[in-house]
């Protein structure tokens, strides 16, 4: 299956950070913070390569831009693996702690790490941010968080739950967080987005194929591990199960949906309207994306050990 992995490719520039390295040093101290994990997840995330991948996203980000972006970026993936597993009933209750505490309610001193993450995230951004900002970023952590709740529900022990391919695209698009992906590329360009430029049609379709591309690509890239975790979310495994077609099939018609979407992506950047003053932020915004796309591709093609045999989790 790997050639068929390999067929995904971004035709943008891959631009490294200078901060990569020292990023990634940060996040391995983070990652020791979160004592309610087990040692073998904590190893895995120390294989996966966590602040490398921010950096690389976000290579145009200064060092303390990325700190915060860094620590979403392991507090993301950190609660989606330790919550995403648990009952609907604890998970739901989680989400509506971090909801709280993104609004600003400070976390229980002995509350477990991931809630004092966030907190540090939110107080980390406020001064980058503007208020609007903030409030489409809580916004966008409700949409994920409900997102997560519909994954649990397909995903149960024992017994995996597929939806149909329309309904999929539906929930995917929430389950990967991709528009708190995209806020955050806000900050990486240096430019948050004012309200007549974030609800412009345009822009919403193109901040959709932003998180569509990302959920797609992992998808292609994690199929193995999914199945090893019994769940339903995965758009290679939701096309075999609904065309009753073999994997090679499934993924390629992954692939052509990922493609036909990077298509659209390409059309809509080189006919993008007049912003009048704020042209020269969105093509920046623009240039940032092409960069997250291209950092992204990078680490699923060598930068990390999260999708192998030797980063994933066993009982």
């Amino acid at each position: 299956m790997k050639t068929q992995i390999f067929l995904l490719e971004y035709p943008f520039v891959l631009k490294a950070s200078p901060f990569a390295e020292r990023l990634e040093q940060f996040i391995q101290i983070e990652i020791d913070k979160y004592t309610c994990l087990p040692e073998k997840v904590k190893y895995m995330y120390r294989k996966s390569n966590f602040g490398k991948l921010t950096a690389n996203v976000f290579p145009n980000a200064e060092f303390e831009e990325l700190i915060p972006m860094g620590r979403w970026m392991l507090v993301g993936f950190a609660f989606d693996d330790f919550y995403g597993s648990k009952s609907l009933d604890e998970l739901g209750r989680m989400c509506e702690k971090v909801i709280d505490i993104l609004q600003g309610k400070l976390p229980d001193p002995d509350a477990e790490e991931f809630f004092h993450q966030f907190s540090m995230v939110k107080n980390e951004l406020l001064p980058m941010a503007t208020s609007f900002w903030m409030e489409r970023f809580i916004k966008h952590h409700k949409i994920w968080f409900e997102g997560m709740k519909i994954d649990t529900f397909y995903s149960r022990e024992n017994r995996t739950d597929y939806p149909s391919l329309k309904e999929y695209i539906r929930i995917r698009e929430k389950i990967v967080g991709g528009e708190i992906i995209c806020d955050l590329m806000e900050i990486a360009a240096g430019f948050i987005m004012p309200e007549e430029v974030f609800n412009h049609p345009m822009i919403k379709r193109l901040r959709q194929l932003i998180t569509l591309m990302m959920a797609w690509f992992n998808d292609i890239h994690s199929v193995a591990w999914e199945l090893q975790r019994k769940e339903a979310m995965n758009l290679v495994l939701v096309i075999q199960n609904e065309k009753n077609c073999s994997q090679k099939e499934a993924y390629d018609a992954a692939v052509k949906i990922h493609d036909n979407d990077l298509a659209e992506f390409i059309h809509i950047t080189k006919s993008l309207p007049d912003f009048g003053k704020y042209n020269k932020g969105v093509k920046k915004y623009v240039h940032n994306v092409e960069l997250f796309l291209k950092g992204q591709e990078s680490w699923y093609f060598g930068g990390t050990e999260r999708y192998t045999s030797a980063g994933k989790i066993t009982s």
